[in-house]
């Protein structure tokens, strides 16, 4: 028994590497990429709906959504809202969704995201209310201004304003964590994954409101109304998600 012991104790101090998990779109992507080589799901043929591969994997329907985009991002499908999701080829899994992609580009779904920005920002534009002086004020107002001004609502112009004006918003908040929190979070808008999904669920229609509700959310911080700014900013946040929230599939 002695012996044992120290055997045990002589491996206990063993370091072994550390295993990164793998998220839930990402292991579905990878299974389906798998069938698809098998040929359960042939080339040019139609995936089974979004609601019907959720029931099947025992998995939400959002998380098969990011997975499909995953897919689609790697070129394995093409999807057509409203009409279904097409097999496009049957080849090797690609990396950027099997278990060795590498997690600062796609570990990160693009609702987990916005499911982030909606627990942080509202926050920070209630603090913003309370904390933001002048400066800040003229800061958020010309960011707001000149995305107004942009040529276009898919611009990358547009985009950058966009950004810019939640940044100024977390930087009069008066916590110096929350402009990086936030602004890491925003980087990965200029990822593949959210670039897709915002291509395929969010149309201009959806981008064109951003300035009326930044307006909102500007006047709520201006007068010095904290509930009312995160209020604001809540509902922003969730017009984003519910877009993000459509099926890709047939209506």
């Amino acid at each position: 028994m002695k012996s044992q012991r120290r055997q045990v104790g002589s491996t206990s101090g063993l370091r072994l590497p550390q295993v990164e998990p793998m998220r839930l779109y990402r292991q579905i992507a990878s299974l389906i990429s798998d069938r698809i080589d098998e040929g359960v799901f042939p080339v040019g043929s139609l995936l089974p709906a979004e609601r019907d591969l959720a029931e099947r994997l025992g998995v939400s329907r959002t998380s098969v959504r990011e997975a499909l985009i995953a897919l689609e991002v790697s070129g394995k499908v093409s999807i057509r809202v409203g009409h279904g999701v097409q097999i496009l080829q049957a080849t090797p899994r690609s990396h950027r969704v099997g278990p060795d992609a590498d997690v600062s580009d796609t570990d990160i779904g693009p609702i987990q995201m916005m499911a982030a920005r909606h627990l942080v920002e509202p926050r920070s534009a209630e603090l913003a209310a309370v904390n933001r002086d002048r400066a800040n004020l003229e800061r958020i107002e010309r960011a707001m201004e000149a995305q107004t001004r942009a040529k276009s609502v898919q611009s990358v112009e547009y985009r950058d304003w966009d950004r810019a004006f939640h940044i100024e918003i977390a930087k009069a908040s008066g916590n110096a964590a929350l402009p990086l929190i936030i602004g890491t979070l925003w980087e990965y808008r200029r990822k593949p994954m959210f670039e897709k999904i915002e291509e395929l669920l969010m149309g201009p229609d959806r981008l064109y409101q951003t300035p009326t509700e930044h307006r909102r959310i500007f006047e709520a911080i201006a007068a010095g109304d904290r509930i009312a700014a995160r209020s604001a900013m809540k509902a922003h946040l969730n017009a984003v998600l519910r877009a993000f929230s459509r099926g890709l599939g047939k209506k």
